[in-house]
Formats: structure tokens, C-alpha cells, sequence
């Protein structure tokens, strides 16, 4: 057993920053930073890394308490990046440095439904009420936007104060700092098992056997951290599952190419809207898709990958059928079951989390890395920690709320998958469909306290015979810890 002061599990930016923040907190503590050197499958390794709050606001957002104080942190974490990035380029050769690429453009168009007026609606109240930064563009004339006639931007605004950073890029930055630390130790392996005597951590068992003792672990390892959790069951249910969100991108070489900015929709069809992210020397990010998963995706799809060449050639850019093929990317967003996120201490004395960022994490891992580091150290922490990690399942829906959001993302589906219906009474009977199978999904369930977020619908479509009672077991397991 090797001894540290603290360990990490997780290698992804959340996990990385965090063990960064550490070692400026408390440059003698030891450190361990446990996951695989490959990250297959990773959300940080398939990241878009938009950088940016604004782009990502949607109505339901800003309906509930819960969902401003997701964006109150976002608005957070957005003033900690210059100092955090600074301080990383301060101890990196020139040539490895990183940096934020300014400038996101939101565009809507007609490949959608209703949900994407009322995103870009909110998006909209979202700067007003925060006297942020934006401009109305002309959504004709926007470099690298040269969609289809049929698939023409109706609306477009440019947000300064966001953009983009390379994810690959950070992440080797962030390896290369801790590499060099003398004490921040990289551990290439995957943890399996929490080590616990009564109630207090004693560490963390290593999938090849090893393993390492701290009296306190951070859990940052994204969707893998539910598997964790499950070795200590009675901990497990006393906390919001984690899923996970798959998401497939791909990486162009352009060549030359007028963009220099983010090309975003607003968030529509269960996922983080369409977006295209320039990373230099003619490559371009293009992404992604948002799946629910009970289980890790570890590799794309042919539906995915047809979809979202499909979109890309449609709705961006239709030059991009001369560009060539770099790579395809998998990803997976960890999702807690109420889709908030989970952080801070735990019941286990010693045991931490940084789950159930979904969309969110990259962006926010200096605010995060460096909130946790100063808990773990005796201080106070950045913000008040509103997302506590042993909770009942947030209520951000109604049962039939949930339903009619559900169906708004459904009908968006559509149109983005570009189908075509007979003209004469089918704008009425498609969403009819979709209502009767939505209906029925949350009927099997039979849940009214607890409310299944719509994106969560997915897993249950997917595989109905088992899921249905797998969730109504999981909400029954709940009011049992609670009670």
C-alpha cells in the first residue's frame, strides 16, 4: 500500500485541476492523481471545450432555483480562468502554453422546433438580466456559416466575452504540471473499490490489485465514479445516480478558412445544440450529439456519425464536403439523475465529490479544482455548496412539464433529422406520436415526486422491459434512505 495526503481519482481536467489547486494550496501535501493515461472515452478528451455560460442557457434553466445557481457558478468560473491560465502558462515553455480562443457566435435557424426559440429567447434574458456583452449579427453574413438554402439561420448574436479553448491542448498542459511536481504523483490505472474502515476513508483499491491509502479521496473520475460509489452501497443510494451522457464529435482539416470564432446553435434536440469550434492550423471540431447511457460509450456509432456529418454539411457549411477526415471522438458527460451537479464532502469522513458536471466541467475546473482544494485544506471554499452531494433527486420538473418539454425536444428531433411529413394534417399527428409514447414512458414509470428529467427518457426508451422496473427499484431505494 503506498501512502499519500490525499488521492484523486479521476485524470480528466476536473481531477487535474484539482491536484493543481492542491499543490499551490498546499505545496507539501502528497498527492496521487489516479486514471488511465488513455482516457477512452472521457469526457475531457472529446470535450469541444466551448468556455462560456451565455451559450449554454436555456428556458428551463431559468425557470428554477436550481438551474440559476448552475449558471451563477458558470458566471463564477468564468472570471477565475484568466489568473488559473496565467498561472499554468507562468510554469510552461512557450510553445505548450494555452489560451482562449474569444468569440462564440449563437445562430438559429429552422432545423429545430419550438424548444430552440424559447433557448435563444433565454439566452437573450440571460445577458439583459446580467448586462453582459453581445451583439445582433446579420446571420447572412457570418464567417464559416454557409448552410443549405433550406437550412438558413434566421437569427444570430456574438458573445466577446466566450469562445473556445483546445481541450487536448489543456490536458497535456495540466499533465506536463503534474508530471513535474514533486508531490503530484500520476497513477496510470483505473480505481475500482473506495476503501473505508467504519466511517472514514482509508483510500482506494486499484483494478490490479494496489492499493492507495489517504486520509482523504476526491471522486472526479466523470461517469466512472458511479462504479465507486456502488462499493459502498448504502452511500450509493443516498446519492443522485450518475449516467452517462455520450456524445460523438469529429476533427476536419479544412485547410484555409474564414472562421474565427464558435458557431453554435442554442441547446435543442436533448443535446448541446450544433456547434462548430476552430482549434488552428485548419482544423475544425464539430460536435456533438447526446445520448443517455446507463453504461459508458466507449466508441461512435454509424447513426451518430451520419447525423452529424449530415448536420455539419447542412447546417454549417456545405464546402465542408472537401475537408478531410482527422478523427472521430466519443465522449461521455457524467449526469446525475436530477442532471445537477454533485459537490463536496460526503457522510464518509474524508470522501469527496466532483461529479455530475454533464456539459459543464471543463468550464468549470478552475472554479471547482480550486474550491475543493481549499475545503480539503480547512478553508471555507469559493461558494456556498448548493449542490451537496448526499441529497434527494432536485425537482426541476413537473410530471407535466416533463412531458411537454420532453415532446419539444422529441418534434425537434425531427426536424433536425430532417424528416419530411405529408403536408395535410401530419404537423398534428407526428407530435401526437411522440406525446403517446412520451406519455406512456412516464406512466410505466409511475413517478410524480421524483420526476425523470426528459433527456433521461432515452435510457428508458432504449430498453423498456428492464429500465422501467430499474427505475422504479432506484426512486424506491431513495425514499428508503430518506425516510
Amino acid at each position: 500500500m503506498t501512502n499519500f495526503d490525499v488521492v484523486v481519482v479521476g485524470n480528466g481536467v476536473l481531477g487535474m485541476a484539482t491536484a493543481r489547486a492542491l499543490q499551490l494550496r498546499h505545496p507539501q501535501a502528497r498527492v496521487a492523481v489516479v486514471g488511465p493515461q488513455a482516457r477512452t472515452g472521457a469526457a475531457s478528451a472529446a470535450a469541444g471545450a466551448m468556455m462560456g455560460c451565455y451559450g449554454e442557457v436555456t428556458a428551463q434553466l431559468l425557470r428554477t432555483d436550481a438551474g440559476r445557481a448552475k449558471l451563477a457558478k458558470g458566471l463564477l468560473a468564468a472570471r477565475h480562468w484568466p489568473a488559473w491560465l496565467d498561472g499554468i502558462n507562468d510554469a510552461l515553455p512557450e510553445a505548450e502554453r494555452v489560451s482562449i480562443n474569444p468569440g462564440t457566435v449563437v445562430f438559429s435557424n429552422t432545423k429545430s422546433g419550438t424548444i430552440e426559440d424559447e433557448n435563444y429567447a433565454a439566452i437573450l434574458q440571460a445577458l439583459d438580466e446580467h448586462g453582459e456583452a453581445f451583439e445582433i449579427l446579420d446571420p447572412n453574413r457570418i464567417d464559416g456559416l454557409n448552410p443549405a438554402d433550406d437550412a438558413r439561420a434566421c437569427r444570430a448574436l456574438y458573445l466577446p466575452n466566450e469562445g473556445s479553448i483546445d481541450a487536448a491542448r489543456l490536458l497535456r498542459a495540466l499533465t506536463a504540471l503534474i508530471e513535474a511536481a514533486p508531490n503530484l504523483t500520476p497513477v496510470d490505472a483505473t480505481a475500482s473499490a473506495l476503501e473505508l474502515r467504519g466511517d472514514r476513508i482509508e483510500g482506494v483499491r486499484l483494478a490490479d490489485g494496489r492499493r492507495l491509502s489517504a486520509p482523504q479521496v476526491v471522486l472526479a473520475a466523470g461517469v466512472w465514479t458511479q462504479t465507486l460509489l456502488d462499493s459502498v452501497p448504502e452511500l450509493a443510494r443516498r446519492i443522485p445516480r450518475l449516467f452517462a451522457g455520450g456524445g460523438t464529435s469529429l476533427l476536419l482539416d479544412t485547410g484555409p478558412r474564414a472562421q474565427a470564432h464558435v458557431l453554435r446553435t442554442p441547446n435543442r434536440a436533448f443535446a448541446c445544440g450544433l456547434h462548430a469550434v476552430p482549434r488552428g492550423g485548419g482544423r475544425l471540431y464539430v460536435g456533438a450529439t447526446n445520448t443517455l447511457f446507463a453504461q459508458p460509450m466507449l466508441r461512435t456509432s454509424p447513426a451518430d456519425m451520419s447525423f452529424l456529418l449530415e448536420c455539419a454539411l447542412d447546417q454549417l457549411d456545405q464546402d465542408l464536403c472537401a475537408a478531410q477526415l482527422v478523427a472521430w471522438q466519443a465522449g461521455n458527460r457524467p449526469v446525475a439523475i436530477d442532471t445537477c451537479p454533485l459537490i463536496g464532502p460526503t457522510s464518509v469522513e474524508g470522501l469527496w465529490l466532483l461529479a455530475g458536471t454533464y456539459r459543464d466541467g471543463l468550464f468549470l475546473s478552475p472554479l471547482l479544482g480550486q474550491h475543493l482544494a481549499d475545503r480539503l485544506c480547512g478553508g471555507p471554499g469559493l461558494f456556498e455548496e448548493t449542490f451537496a452531494p448526499e441529497r434527494r433527486p432536485i425537482r426541476l420538473y413537473t410530471a407535466q412539464s416533463a412531458r411537454a418539454e420532453a415532446l419539444k425536444h422529441y418534434v425537434a428531433m425531427g426536424a433536425e433529422h430532417s424528416m419530411r411529413l405529408p403536408r395535410i394534417g401530419w404537423h398534428h399527428a407526428f407530435p401526437r406520436f411522440y406525446e403517446q409514447m412520451i406519455n406512456g414512458l412516464y406512466d410505466d414509470l409511475g413517478e410524480d415526486e421524483y420526476v425523470l428529467a426528459p433527456e433521461l427518457l432515452a435510457i428508458v426508451a432504449a430498453d423498456r422491459a428492464r429500465m422501467v422496473p430499474f427505475f422504479r427499484d432506484y426512486f424506491a431505494q431513495v425514499r428508503q434512505a430518506w425516510s
